[in-house]
């Protein structure tokens, strides 16, 4: 294989003959913690000026003139059965990166990558003050289930990233499914994290102060570090800047190794222990409910490294319960229990063009708590699912089986790659071990050094994946708040799939009482209710309405076990179920987004089915949405497990009388180029 070197300095390009080429490689790896690969420089290349060219008098001039210029390295190889080059690697060094020997007119230098992650790697830990005039809008007001409690503070954390990212790369447009979805692609649910906002402690713990806190610097190193927290991991193209869930980073099919006599008879593999800790401890910096305070997952210690702890603490304060009880000196706190540095990232559900914190419980508890979604009861049976030690294991002690796990059989293999093969380390490899030994699991690059000649040694690692995404234990919360004399604020955990009733017995002492009902329509997880007349006495719920199924009722922050006596009678539900509705169509934006689907709303509609058939399997129910919905986001469309195969829909508008007929069908094949 052929090469020829190009150094570009002081604004030429010059053809440069390095020495020592042959002994090099490059090394593709990940970036510790991340889901990304860089492709480095190993060994060292040495200019001097008898070898085809000039080579040392040039640098040592730059040395002299210009030694902190940045100097670009190109790499071409010939094209195999032609005269033409390609680009086989792009490098960058400036003279004190190097070293010069002035006996012998050498310089050598261990050139760095040139790629879209320099930039990240020059100032990812420069810290700016988000707060400065340019910066984010920080006005965003999020309400709560307390009455007198408004955060106003706060700001979009969609738009802090896209800040943070644009003082590194100003040109780069930022992509998230994760965060902008309706449909979350990890829980198929209705996503819970699309309107987080993110807001110094100061402004939390003191929400109607007149000083509110004007510095807050921030490093993009450090915000992402944050954003762990939801199992989030970024990529750089030089163009997009995409951050989504664990799962999304899975790669596609890459090469097959198993045709390659120099790749056959190597089934030798070995587990990576130090890989594989007992112990996975999460903890935020402050939190006072169970669902927050710090939560560890525990693996056999059989298959693990028992002397090994994950500790995954995050400078970030999710539980506003506990700032609230602290800042309130609510039992034996007190408000210096609570910093004012760090951050708080609030979860939030829009309703009527007004913001929400999320209210409810996070997981097989009835003691509901802003925020819950941020908690880390909640996150890690969902997000954190993905990408564990062991396919089993306990969380808080309750055995749990995970969804995928991080791959820790290590495989050494060699063979030989050729430029037109298209090896590119962010795919998985097929190998004689993995199909013949490992039922069919693929290798992933931990890491591959390529030499000159053309051939890579790789260092693929194998490991379990995926089941089924489970079920989450969990009660859906109706919280009523009611502030006499009149006042009503009805929020939902989630929305409600139907309509809901029940109503309130205002007893003053009067002939009259007033029974004010209440209707929660379908959709709804916010609704502001005045009563008729003024009270002075709440004396209780009337919850019998089938409607309540499966719901815990919270009323003024006490669960509701017991109702009073018949309050009136619910309207009644209709007596036909909706007329069939149409589809309009289903469709991708690009390749491994959601698939979207569109339809029309029939009357006395309270809920749809959506059914979806994979090649031309059978249908099956795939979710339920509330009536109020004209369009779903299907996000299977974003798994890359699904190319160029087709995805048929159609749907059910149902009420309490039952479901329509079958919509007409819909198909689109998915993940086409």
């Amino acid at each position: 294989m052929n090469y020829r070197f190009y150094i570009t300095a002081l604004s030429s390009r010059v053809e440069v003959f390095p020495l020592n080429w042959r002994s090099c490689s490059l090394v593709d790896s990940r970036e510790k913690g991340a889901m990304y690969y860089r492709r480095t420089f190993s060994g060292s290349l040495m200019f001097t000026d008898n070898n085809g060219g000039d080579d040392f008098s040039l640098l040592y001039l730059i040395e002299a003139t210009s030694p902190c210029e940045r100097l670009i390295l190109e790499i071409e190889q010939k094209d195999s059965g032609a005269d033409t080059y390609h680009n086989y690697w792009t490098g960058y060094f400036s003279t004190p990166d190097g070293a010069f020997d002035l006996d012998r007119s050498t310089f050598t230098i261990t050139p760095k990558p040139y790629d879209s992650y320099i930039n990240f790697d020059l100032y990812g830990e420069k810290e700016v003050n988000i707060f400065l005039a340019g910066g984010p809008a920080h006005n965003i007001e999020v309400s709560t289930l307390w009455p007198d409690v408004t955060y106003n503070r706060n700001f979009w954390l969609i738009d802090v990233i896209e800040y943070m990212v644009q003082q590194i790369e100003p040109a780069a447009v930022i992509a998230s499914n994760f965060l902008n979805n309706i449909t979350n692609p990890v829980t198929g649910d209705v996503n819970k994290w699309r309107y987080l906002t993110l807001a110094q402690k100061s402004d939390i713990k003191r929400p109607n102060s007149s000083n509110h806190a004007t510095m807050g610097m921030m490093s993009f190193n450090s915000l992402m570090s944050i954003l762990k927290i939801f199992n989030l991991y970024w990529t750089y193209d030089g163009t997009t800047f995409r951050l989504e869930h664990y799962d999304y980073f899975q790669g596609f099919e890459g090469i097959d190794l198993r045709t390659q006599t120099i790749a056959q008879r190597q089934n030798k593999y070995s587990y990576l222990k130090t890989s594989m800790p007992m112990y996975e401890k999460f903890s935020f910096m402050e939190a006072g409910d169970g669902n927050f305070t710090p939560h560890t997952i525990i693996y056999d210690p059989n298959c693990t490294d028992k002397d090994n702890t994950v500790n995954m603490s995050y400078n970030v304060t999710t539980d506003i319960d506990y700032i609230y009880n602290c800042v309130n000196g609510i039992g034996d706190l007190t408000e210096s229990a609570i910093s004012d540095d760090g951050w708080v990232i609030l979860a939030n559900f829009e309703s009527g063009g007004n913001y929400y914190v999320y209210y409810g419980t996070a997981y097989n508890s009835e003691d509901p708590s802003n925020n819950y979604v941020c908690s880390w009861s909640y996150l890690l049976r969902t997000l954190f699912m993905y990408g564990r030690v062991l396919m089993n294991g306990e969380i808080e002690g309750d055995p749990v089986e995970f969804i995928s796990t991080v791959k820790t059989k290590s495989q050494n293999i060699k063979a030989v790659v050729c430029y037109e093969d298209g090896y590119d380390p962010n795919d998985y490899i097929t190998t004689e071990l993995g199909e013949t030994w490992l039922a069919g699991q693929k290798g992933y690059v931990k890491q591959a050094t390529i030499h000159p000649d053309g051939h890579i040694d790789f260092n693929l690692l194998y490991g379990e994946d995926k089941n089924t995404p489970p079920e989450i234990s969990k009660y859906k919360i109706i919280n009523i708040v009611v502030t006499l004399p009149d006042s009503i604020i009805v929020t939902l955990s989630e929305p409600n799939t139907v309509d809901t009733y029940f109503s309130l017995l205002f007893d003053d002492g009067d002939p009259e009482e007033e029974c004010f009902q209440v209707i929660i329509p379908a959709g709804t997880v916010y609704q502001n209710e005045t009563t008729l007349e003024e009270h002075t006495t709440l004396t209780g719920i009337y919850g019998n309405d089938p409607s309540l199924t499966g719901w815990v009722v919270v009323l003024n922050g006490l669960l509701v076990h017991d109702y009073i006596a018949d309050c009136g009678v619910p309207p009644a539900p209709p007596a036909f179920p909706p007329t069939m509705p149409v589809l309009a169509g289903a469709t991708q934006y690009g390749m491994y987004e959601v698939v979207h689907l569109n339809w029309g709303i029939p009357a006395d509609t309270t809920y749809f089915e959506i059914y979806r058939s994979i090649a031309g399997g059978l249908y099956k129910l795939i979710n339920t949405v509330p009536g109020t919905y004209s369009s779903y986001e299907d996000s299977l469309g974003t798994s890359h497990d699904y190319i160029g195969v087709e995805f048929c829909y159609k749907i059910k508008a149902c009420n309490v009388a039952g479901c329509s007929a079958f919509s007409n069908v819909e198909c689109w094949i998915v993940n086409s180029p």
